[in-house]
């Protein structure tokens, strides 16, 4: 009766006291993939998001990152930073992306003597002060877990204190999640090949669970399972 009684008097004099804090939502980016825009509303402004999966090429990652490039690009300059330059062009803009409106930036390619981790992340940086995207993503999916896991959680708070402050979305894909409370939204992607034409698969079943949500807090397992057809079907 003591607990209730308090928390009563706390509630009388400041009534929002046990509110659920809402993240405020300033928008979004869609995916253009319906089974994902509709559980999560896509890609969030102002805030960091992780899309994760295997190191396998069949993960799923490229997928989602490649429908959310094509997403973007029809009205947003866009950035790719590509830590392991594994982009394909080619493949890009079959799937849709209008590749005079993104930046594709090859790390490794440059004079500058860095580890492609390194370089990832000053580049982030420089992109993200210089302001004129509306979506900037970090692909460091190649990347060895291990190396990836040393980043310390103070760089992934920088990125999600910036960004707050910008109308832009700041992606990074990654094997496994990293950002922890600095990311406004972690989506874990896998994926299985179930038709095939001669030895290429044509049409896959996308597994993808909501880790982390807009509130910013854990969120159940919440899983979405459905069929995609291939870039090259």
């Amino acid at each position: 009766m003591l607990t209730h009684a308090l928390k009563a008097q706390i509630e009388e004099d400041i009534p929002s006291a046990f509110a659920l804090y809402q993240h405020p939502n300033h928008g979004s980016i869609p995916t253009g993939i319906a089974e994902i825009d509709a559980a999560v509303r896509g890609v969030p402004l102002r805030a960091l998001t992780e899309i994760c999966g295997g190191n396998l090429a069949s993960s799923g990652k490229t997928s989602v990152l490649t429908s959310l490039l094509a997403q973007a690009s029809r009205e947003h300059f866009c950035a790719l930073v590509d830590a392991a330059d594994s982009f394909d062009p080619v493949s890009g803009l079959a799937g849709g992306i209008h590749l005079p409106r993104l930046l594709w930036v090859r790390c490794g390619k440059s004079r500058v003597k860095l580890p492609p981790l390194e370089q990832a992340f000053k580049v982030a940086d420089i992109l993200l002060q210089s302001g004129g995207f509306g979506l900037i993503v970090v692909d460091l999916s190649s990347i060895p877990e291990h190396v990836v896991r040393r980043v310390p959680l103070t760089s992934w708070f920088r990125f999600s204190r910036v960004i707050e402050k910008q109308t832009a979305a700041l992606v990074f894909v990654e094997q496994k999640p990293h950002a922890t409370s600095c990311a406004g939204l972690v989506l874990q992607v896998a994926s299985e090949p179930t038709s095939f034409s001669g030895n290429l698969f044509t049409r896959c079943t996308l597994k993808v669970a909501l880790l982390r949500g807009r509130n910013k807090k854990p969120v159940s397992s919440e899983q979405s399972t459905f069929s995609l057809q291939t870039q090259w079907a």
